[in-house]
């Protein structure tokens, strides 16, 4: 029963995808010769140089910042940990919004500030193109590496500097030779969900006008409705996706790093004496830049729609839905993706952990498949395979579940396989014993002790559908609009004020389950 509960799972994860490399398959010579002369090389070689500085941003960011607020004596380092983690609940596109409108060269408010001030009417940095999609992209996406590297600073054993330190090495080589391959495996997890995430990102890089795939392909199915054309660059997107994660097992290779379990102590803060002031700087850019400005930004632009009746009734009311009906629709569709994700990535998790095989064990590696399929790419295997097989389900919100559930069952996957992993196979035969069944076991035994995990799933699971665009865009039925989609609707045409109430709710919404996430990890 188990077995096929798995491959049940499976196969909902691996057809849809199938299917778009079948469409791109048949999809007639003409199509492939006129994106092969006109855009495909340089959509490959925007995505991978953007995949590229991103990810390199976001290790130095982020390494050097876990560094600082684990390792060394900087001021405030409780408060910093969780203001430097915080920026996960803002998406990426709304941080765009904010930055284009202190940025851009006509009308943005630093122009217009140093104009005012200082007569000065030059060239100020641009948030457009491939510079600003990656600072914007950088600054908000740091925390994935940060978390992870601030987790492994915490649980270094204080032996492995001492000895370094002993044999003559100095601070930085203790560091390079010592610490950084101790860091590896949280760096390489931390860069992977980058890199995947600058694969799917599509708000941010429409916003600032920079050609990456997932831009595309949006285009081909939302603006020329080619699906053919945009099935073969999702087939190259996922390829190329793929090829980041064979890239990341390589990175990791085969070594294995292991704690002193006995006598565990943390390593002494080092003290940063000329240098504290620098990095206390340093800090508070980086939390200004990715949190407190764009919160502020948005904070006066809703009290700006509160106060002018022109914007009042356009932020709070779009035909006969408002703001409750967005946040209703947000909520309950990613609420129910993030409990079907935890029901589904049971039995797979299960298999895995308890009897490790190579078939459950391909199925849990086949499972996490949908970190390497895009937004865009969900939806259009899920409207090529809904039209076809499921029509009843087109133009309904479920499709828009499907896609949520599609995309982030991984997180779900890894966090029940890591709570099972910690559950001893003998608290259930211990049950069986006294006369239970194996399902009452599971259900009495197993399932109380793994509910932390499972939670901590669903959440990641409701966290990631709640910010979800693109799938969202192009999925939804007409009415069916969330945060994400009416943000995203009213920043396209330039409306920031009366987007600003709907996207200011979709930072807190966020933050209420990524406050729960950082409470259960610092536990």
């Amino acid at each position: 029963m188990l077995l096929l509960a798995s491959l049940a799972v499976v196969a909902f994860i691996t057809i849809p995808l199938g299917y778009v490399f079948l469409n791109a398959a048949s999809a007639g010579v003409d199509t492939w010769s006129r994106l092969i002369q006109t855009r495909l090389l340089g959509l490959l070689a925007n995505t991978i140089s953007l995949t590229a500085a991103v990810t390199l941003g976001t290790i130095g960011l982020g390494v050097s910042l876990a560094f600082l607020t684990e390792r060394t004596s900087l001021p405030f380092g409780r408060v910093w940990r969780w203001l430097l983690a915080m920026p996960l609940a803002i998406p990426p596109y709304i941080g765009a919004v904010v930055h284009v409108a202190i940025l851009r060269p006509r009308g943005g408010y630093l122009p217009q500030f140093l104009e005012n001030m200082f007569g000065w009417s030059g060239n100020t940095p641009t948030p457009f193109g491939f510079w600003g999609a990656s600072f914007i992209l950088t600054i908000f996406m740091f925390p994935y590496v940060y978390l992870l590297s601030a987790a492994a600073f915490r649980s270094i054993h204080a032996s492995y500097e001492e000895i370094s330190r002993a044999s003559g090495r100095g601070l930085v080589r203790t560091l390079w030779d010592v610490i950084l391959p101790i860091l590896k495996p949280g760096i390489g997890a931390g860069a992977l969900l980058v890199a995947m995430d600058v694969l799917s990102e599509y708000g941010t890089v429409a916003l600032l006008r920079y050609d990456t795939f997932s831009a595309a392909i949006f285009q081909q199915l939302a603006g020329r409705y080619d699906r053919s054309a945009a099935a073969i660059l999702s087939g190259i997107l996922v390829l190329l996706a793929i090829s980041l994660f064979w890239g990341e097992i390589k990175f990791q290779g085969q070594a294995r790093y292991y704690q002193i379990a006995a006598n565990w102590r943390p390593s002494p803060l080092i003290p940063l004496k000329k240098w504290n002031i620098p990095a206390l700087a340093f800090v508070i850019g980086v939390v200004a830049m990715s949190l407190l400005i764009p919160i502020t930004i948005l904070a006066i632009w809703t009290i700006q729609s509160f106060i002018q009746p022109a914007y009042l009734g356009g932020a709070f009311q779009v035909g006969s839905q408002g703001l409750i009906n967005f946040i209703w629709n947000s909520i309950w569709s990613a609420g129910l993706a993030g409990f079907i994700a935890v029901l589904l990535s049971l039995p797979v998790g299960y298999l895995a952990i308890r009897y490790p095989r190579l078939i459950t064990t391909l199925f849990s590696r086949i499972s996490q498949v949908g970190y390497a399929l895009p937004g865009v790419v969900v939806a259009l295997s899920l409207l090529l395979m809904v039209n076809r097989f499921l029509p009843i389900l087109y133009a309904t919100p479920l499709i828009v579940v499907m896609a949520y559930v599609l995309r982030h069952i991984p997180q779900a996957v890894r966090s029940s396989q890591a709570s099972l992993a910690q559950v001893a196979p003998t608290m259930e035969e211990a049950a069986q014993s006294l006369g239970r069944t194996s399902l009452k076991a599971f259900f009495q035994v197993t399932i109380p002790l793994i509910m932390p995990g499972l939670l901590a799933g669903g959440t990641l699971v409701f966290l990631s559908s709640l910010k979800e665009l693109p799938a969202t865009l192009l999925l939804r039925p007409a009415g069916f609009d969330t945060l994400a989609v009416r943000v995203w609707i009213w920043a396209e045409e330039g409306m920031f004020t009366q987007a600003a109430p709907a996207a200011l709710v979709l930072i807190l919404a966020a933050a209420v389950p990524l406050y729960f996430l950082l409470r259960q990890e610092r536990a």
